[in-house]
Order: structure tokens, then sequence, then C-alpha cells
């Protein structure tokens, strides 16, 4: 039965830097506005003391939020942590973002492309589903045991694959020069097809300052969102913004 306090729609800010008391600042500012809350930054994530006190804070806030953690040999298991967090936090925990750009990586053919060799199309679909497949194991089975948590990330490409591969939630970028209405379509036919939710991040729209687009841009780009009907739309707030 769904829970009727639950909202239907999220957004919210995505914070991607190491400073506890800058991310508390943040909160307060936009918890009078938002509901959900991205603790985006692997210098958090990967020190328990710090990721215990923000997302007590956010808790605390009455925002839901989402956990990032980049999985590597350093990164120190959570499986203890998650499930003391289902107990402490509830629903309010809302999942983990695993990775990014799978896809994205893939076309652009960047050094971290899942993918670097296949003997055709059907092949290449194989082995990234496969390989994303394989990577995602280690948040619900291995290092972070995250079990039914759902798993959330976001791209620019290959959101089906995203999708196939295990993948729960997929937030389409909004920045660059990039197409809103075609990410939309194809995140979107990609998540209703497979039965799954999908989102949008809106990013950077430049290299350079002032990085992210106009005020007015961001609250067109946020309507367009919801209008197309998503579910999660967050900001992405980054230290050089």
């Amino acid at each position: 039965m769904k829970d009727p306090s639950r909202p239907d729609f999220f957004v919210g800010v995505d914070a991607a830097y190491d400073d506890v008391e800058d991310i508390k600042r943040l909160v307060d500012e936009v918890r009078s506005y938002t509901n959900r809350f991205v603790i985006g930054s692997t210098g958090i994530t990967e020190n328990i003391t710090k990721l215990d006190e923000v997302c007590q804070y956010v808790y605390e806030k009455g925002l839901y939020f989402v956990i990032y953690i980049h999985i590597t040999e350093d990164v120190p298991q959570h499986p203890q942590w998650i499930e003391d967090a289902r107990q402490r936090w509830g629903d309010r925990f809302l999942g983990i973002y695993a990775y990014d750009e799978a896809g994205g990586n893939q076309i652009d053919c960047s050094p971290y492309m899942p993918v670097k060799e296949a003997d055709n199309y059907t092949d290449a679909a194989n082995k990234f589903v496969g390989e994303i497949s394989m990577y995602l194991e280690h948040y619900t089975d291995v290092y972070i045991s995250a079990g039914d948590f759902p798993l959330f990330t976001s791209d620019y490409a290959l959101y089906w694959f995203d999708y196939e591969a295990g993948y729960d939630v997929v937030l389409t970028e909004f920045g660059w020069n990039h197409s809103r209405l075609l990410n939309v379509a194809l995140c979107r036919g990609a998540a209703e097809v497979q039965k799954k939710d999908w989102g949008v991040i809106v990013t950077w729209k430049y290299n350079d300052h002032p990085f992210m687009e106009s005020g007015q841009e961001l609250y067109g780009d946020l309507v367009l969102a919801y209008q197309s009907g998503a579910k999660y739309v967050v900001v992405f707030s980054y230290p050089k913004v």
C-alpha cells in the first residue's frame, strides 16, 4: 500500500563537496522549498563519522536523501552502516547513487568506458549490460550490501541499457548544448517500458565561469522536467560553481 505521506515528486540539490558545515548551511537554505537532498561527495560518504552527521542533519530538517558512493579499492565497506541506516532513518533514506555516466563514457570513448571492444552492436550491448551489472553487484551484495535499496545514477546516453544493467532510477542530464526534449524522451521511454522511475539532474552549461545557466533558464528546466513527468529533479552543486 502506498504511504500517503510520501511525496510523488522529489526536488532538491546534489551537494558534491566535502565540507560538513557548508552542507548544513546549504540544507538550511533550501529546505523550505525542496524535499530531497543528495550527499554527493565521497569525502563525506567514505567517512562514516561525517556521513552519520550529515545524514542525521538532513533527516532532522525533514528532507529525504540519497548518498553517492563510488566504489574503489580504498572505499570502506558499508554493510553494517546500511543496516543501521534502515532502522535509523527509515524511508527518508531513498537509496544509493551508484557511479554515474556509464552510457556517456561509452559513447564518448572515455578512459572509463565499460566496453573497450565488441564484435557488433549486439555484442557491445550485452557486454555493456554485463559489465555494469557486475559492478552494481558490489553495491547490492559485496561492499555495500544495499539489498533492495534503489540504485540511482545520472547519464546522458544509453538509458535503456543502464536500466537493463540494474539501475532503478536514471537521471537524464540537462546541461551543455544537449537537447532537453530528446533526452527526456529517451530516458522516460526506457523507464516506462521497463517499469522504472526516472528524473532530471541540471548540471553545467559551461566549462568555465559561470558554469551554470541563468536563474530563469534553471527555472525553465525544472518546470520542463516536472511537466514531462519526472519523479526526481536535482540541481548539481559543485565547489567551483
